[in-house]
């Protein structure tokens, strides 16, 4: 309804709070009144759509160290979230407060939000920006990395696993969860920690049917919304070697990325290097938070910095392509002269590759990416490449079968599906529908 008060209120990771702003522009644009909920780093930064004064600190980001391997990593980042939560919820119950919204938007990572919405009987709203937490009796659970297998011993496989998950890597998580409600005053719930921020109105879920694993007991307020795409960067210019490296090898060019939160360049980015100085291929490589010099950037990485001489029989043949290397190039820019994305498997860059066509090549089974690339490989749309640190002629392999023609259908089939749905359009409608009907959370 125009004139709706909208608060969108994020959890303390960067790519999420960036992710509501299509959401919130969306609002924006149809009438509604926004505020947007940050924690400290990125106030006042592009990652909010707010006006002056609509923009409100929930507090800093505390520190977390990944403890290495996959399984403990997962663990202890819910662990994190949950313990920031109990931070965070005081101050965000007193924004509620004090902004008093018809409606809150969350994550589906965004604890404190959800139970500062429950906790002050507001409605909340939850939007995915990543695989599907929803449980279902066929689906590998969350985190576990698994492929997707019908037959009755793989079944057997998704209910062990999903104990052992909850029971034992999300424990910490769980009991952390129970104590934050309980000091709320709020009922004890019976939900695993990975669900207790999906809304029971209404989940607004970034993607396309596509990408998600067919599902039995999907609730009917689970709505596709689209791909994400991030607000672009402001002043950004194509670099000088552009013409070389993207506009010379139009249609063939591999993007690589190593992704936000993990900068080692030898898990996906050194790896790239060298397979395309194998087999003779254009790239762009974003390093991130990481150092383009470790690489031997910024721009274009000179041939005695990439690997040696290129190795023949894994599809090389003819002159190298240039290979440049940047902290920072819109994917935007790059996609559309795209042969294949290699990725660690971050959801946003994932789908906005599958939004223009091209094909995903998924890297490492790090936090939830694997599950990521999974569900690529489900679709048809890519291929999915485990191992911390892949071999380059394993990588080189990956990217030769990635370009393949049943590939490259399958990411034009996903994109298809995505160019039918937009978040900020989407989801901005189903939020003002949600409020028409007048539901409240008791």
């Amino acid at each position: 309804m125009r004139g709706s008060r909208v608060l969108a209120l994020s959890s303390p990771i960067y790519a999420h709070t960036l992710n509501a702003v299509p959401f919130l522009e969306g609002l924006t644009a149809r009438g509604a009144e926004v505020h947007h909920g940050v924690a400290t780093p990125w106030v006042g930064s592009r990652a909010v759509a707010a006006p002056d004064g609509s923009v409100h600190d929930t507090g800093p980001v505390p520190a977390f160290s990944p403890p290495g391997g996959r399984v403990r990593d997962v663990s202890a980042r819910y662990a994190w979230l949950v313990a920031d939560a109990a931070t965070r919820v005081r101050t965000v119950v007193r924004l509620v407060e004090e902004v008093r919204p018809d409606v809150v938007l969350t994550d589906s990572l965004g604890h404190a939000g959800a139970l500062a919405a429950e906790r002050l009987g507001v409605p909340w709203v939850s939007f995915g920006d990543g695989p599907l937490h929803f449980p279902d009796a066929l689906t590998p659970p969350f985190g576990a990395g698994l492929p997707y297998r019908t037959p009755q011993p793989w079944v057997w496989r998704n209910t062990v696993v999903q104990v052992a998950s909850r029971r034992v890597v999300m424990a910490r998580a769980q009991q952390g969860y129970a104590a934050l409600r309980a000091s709320l005053g709020l009922p004890r719930r019976d939900v695993p920690v990975l669900e207790a921020s999906l809304s029971p109105l209404l989940h607004l879920h970034c993607g396309a049917p596509e990408l998600e694993y067919p599902r039995a007991d999907l609730p009917d307020h689970v709505h596709f919304v689209g791909a994400l795409r991030p607000p672009g960067p402001t002043g950004w210019r194509r670099p000088d070697w552009w013409d070389e490296v993207v506009a010379g090898h139009d249609g063939s060019v591999v993007l690589a990325t190593q992704g936000t939160l993990r900068d080692d360049p030898a898990e996906v980015l050194a790896p790239t290097l060298a397979a395309l100085r194998a087999t003779c291929r254009a790239g762009v490589l974003t390093t991130g938070s990481g150092d383009p010099a470790r690489l031997g950037g910024p721009g274009v990485v000179p041939d005695r910095l990439a690997g040696g001489p290129p190795r023949h029989g894994d599809g090389a043949g003819g002159a190298r392509g240039p290979v440049a290397v940047e902290r920072f190039v819109p994917y935007s820019a790059v996609l559309p002269h795209a042969g294949v994305f290699v990725t660690n498997g971050g959801w946003t860059g994932v789908l906005l590759a599958l939004a223009h066509g091209v094909p995903v090549l998924q890297v490492g089974s790090t936090e939830e990416k694997a599950d990521i690339g999974r569900r690529v490989e489900w679709a048809g749309a890519g291929l999915h490449l485990g191992g911390s640190r892949p071999r380059p002629r394993a990588l080189a392999r990956g990217l030769a079968r990635a370009e393949g023609t049943a590939y490259r259908a399958g990411a034009r089939r996903v994109a298809a599906s995505l160019a039918t749905r937009d978040p900020g359009r989407d989801g901005a409608e189903l939020v003002l529908g949600l409020l028409g009907q007048g539901w409240t959370n008791g």
